[in-house]
């Protein structure tokens, strides 16, 4: 079925430049127009002027609506409804459910917000579910079962990402030169190692640490940044130049197990080799010793960074090989699209 021939997908949220969800919107948007799919964007409830013209070049359109507006959406009646962690979403649920929608929910987190068990309870699951990695389908599909979600409206769907928007920029290190490591995430306190400002230092190498993703609280549970690290803002720099200010992506986790983190994609694409604990998404996304290294502990942390810090040739090995595996076998378009294809044809058939 080609899908051009496919009625237009509804996307209740628009594409932005902080979050994974936001991000991962805007390469799926290039992912299902590249494919010939119809896509309008219903954004919930205020877009930026230049995301709209962005959106608009690849030729989506925008539907805008006030709150209000929704239940009154003659358009929107008997459509399907795609909605990628969006909080709003959820609480207009059953609004949309009283239009006839189809609702297609990609949770991007490993848990159930409370407003979709409440949505459950009252109304019942949704028509189908997205998971971006093995580990958020595992740990989700018997919280569904309870809610009547079966494993055929389960559908494990990596990220789409292009890699064309992030440029192969490896940053060369000399012997004896300052290691320039970094992360970037929310400014969220469960995102980032207590015990951080204790941790860098035993690479045993002369460092500076940046991070992009920096507020009051994620400050009040490490402590005030000592003078090797340079904190900024969500979006105090845009992402594709801030890692091209790095030789190595390391972000030690505080709790919170990511699912398929963009951040990951980002620095492959841009040639900065990862070291990051063997959690979560991370152990589907790479190759130990091949594109990055998993860690179990804070010893084998040390030591990748050392070998990483002492070996240039080694690590721009790890930069090219991870590039190529990205686009390859990651986040290949040839790949992605057939499953979308799949859950939507699956949808229309019933």
């Amino acid at each position: 079925m080609d899908a051009r021939s496919f009625e237009p997908i509804y996307v209740f949220g628009y594409p932005g430049e902080l979050g994974g969800a936001a991000t991962e919107l805007w390469h799926t948007l290039r992912l299902w127009r590249e494919a010939g799919l119809g896509v309008v964007c219903i954004p919930t409830w205020s877009a930026p002027e230049s995301w709209r013209k962005r959106v608009s070049a690849i030729g989506c359109r925008t539907l805008s609506l006030e709150p209000g507006e929704l239940a009154e959406c003659s358009e929107l009646r008997q459509k399907t409804v795609v909605a990628f962690c969006n909080r709003v979403f959820l609480q207009q649920a059953s609004v949309l459910r009283r239009l006839g929608c189809r609702l297609v929910w990609a949770g991007c987190m490993n848990w159930l917000f409370p407003a979709e068990y409440a949505h459950y309870r009252r109304y019942g699951a949704f028509d189908a579910y997205v998971f971006q990695s093995r580990y958020q389908h595992r740990k989700l599909v018997r919280q569904l079962a309870r809610f009547g979600v079966s494993l055929r409206k389960c559908h494990r769907i990596a990220g789409a990402f292009f890699a064309d928007e992030y440029p192969f920029q490896f940053r060369p290190h000399g012997r004896g030169e300052v290691l320039v490591l970094g992360r970037v995430s929310r400014a969220d306190p469960a995102k980032f190692a207590p015990d951080s400002w204790q941790v860098y230092p035993t690479c045993g190498v002369p460092l500076k640490l940046r991070i992009l993703g920096w507020g009051p609280q994620v400050e009040s549970r490490l402590g005030a940044p000592p003078a090797w690290a340079e904190c900024l803002p969500p979006l105090g720099e845009p992402v594709p130049e801030f890692l091209r200010s790095l030789h190595v992506l390391t972000p030690l986790t505080g709790g919170a197990i990511e699912n398929w983190p963009r951040v990951g994609l980002e620095a492959m694409a841009g040639g900065v080799p990862i070291v990051v604990e063997n959690l979560g998404g991370w152990s589907e996304m790479i190759l130990p010793g091949k594109t990055g290294y998993l860690v179990e502990n804070r010893r084998q942390w040390a030591e990748a960074v050392r070998r990483l810090a002492a070996d240039d040739e080694h690590r721009h090995q790890l930069a090219q090989a991870a590039r190529e595996y990205l686009q390859v076998e990651l986040a290949d378009p040839e790949r992605i699209w057939p499953r979308w294809q799949q859950l939507f044809e699956g949808l229309w058939r019933r």
